[in-house]
């Protein structure tokens, strides 16, 4: 009897501390958004179709939005490192429930974290935290942010749900403006060296147009009962963090809603995690 009860308790001791540090990203986020006139920074200027690349001019209609634009050629823009000057620390990266192996460098600027290399066609320096976490799989950070923030979704500019990137004017005229902002991320999962469906050791943002499939269960390769976000990591709940600031611990059958700015699941699955 005493056992699993303290296993309980060590579980719920991590969730707070996930708590704690989802918070501070949460404030390290609005500070940033202060300073840069209420928007993130930017990944691409084109508009994301749903397959991820890129195109100059919105389509005219849905049926164009589905991919075969321009390659994404930018290189990772990591929110670890842009927020540092808020956050001040590395750790605070880390879920302490997210058992997979870390990054051990914890570089605080670009030149450290990926050589400031600007375009996928360059290699990182074979020193910096990138290559090294790619060459032995380690977890750079346990969350994810919300891709709306740094790229223009195609379809949701169509759809209506966002014209743009999600700024706090933008955000501020949604009927519902409070939806998730940071998730859990499936490190698990994308850090692993035989999942070659959507395994990425740089990947620390998510996009939810694509449909509620890629977030929790892809549906092909090793790991297609999963997905990028690690939505059972606290005794079959996650922490996700809102565009208000606060930080709400949920199972995925109430978050699926909050992924998305209008609240409307996309591509929802008909057996969805609860």
């Amino acid at each position: 009897m005493l056992l699993p009860a303290l296993s309980r308790a060590k579980q719920k001791g991590r969730q707070a501390c996930c708590f704690s540090n989802l918070r501070q990203i949460g404030l390290a986020a609005r500070l940033y958004m202060d300073d840069f006139n209420g928007a993130l920074f930017h990944h691409h200027e084109g508009w994301v179709l749903d397959d991820g690349s890129q195109v100059d001019t919105l389509p005219i209609s849905l049926s164009g939005v589905a991919g075969g634009g321009m390659g994404n050629s930018q290189a990772e823009k990591p929110w670890v490192i842009f927020f540092q000057p808020y956050l001040r620390s590395r750790n605070v990266a880390f879920c302490p429930s997210d058992t997979t192996p870390r990054s051990r460098t914890l570089a605080i600027d670009l030149q450290g974290y990926n050589g400031a290399i600007t375009s996928t066609s360059q290699s990182p320096p074979a020193n910096s935290e990138q290559a090294v976490a790619q060459a032995q799989h380690l977890t750079i950070e346990s969350y994810l942010l919300n891709s709306v923030f740094t790229h223009k979704s195609a379809r949701y500019a169509l759809e209506g749900a966002l014209p743009g990137f999600a700024t706090d004017s933008v955000i501020g005229q949604l009927p519902n403006p409070n939806f998730i902002m940071f998730s859990e991320r499936n490190c698990e999962a994308l850090d692993a060296p035989d999942n070659s469906a959507f395994g990425s050791i740089n990947q620390d943002d998510y996009d939810t147009w694509v449909g509620e499939a890629a977030l929790v269960q892809w549906g092909s390769g090793t790991y297609g009962n999963q997905g990028w976000i690690r939505y059972n990591r606290h005794l079959n709940r996650a922490n996700y963090i809102y565009t208000d600031g606060h930080v709400e611990n949920l199972r995925w059958s109430k978050a699926r809603f909050d992924q998305f700015p209008d609240h409307v699941v996309r591509q929802p699955l008909a057996n969805p995690p609860q």
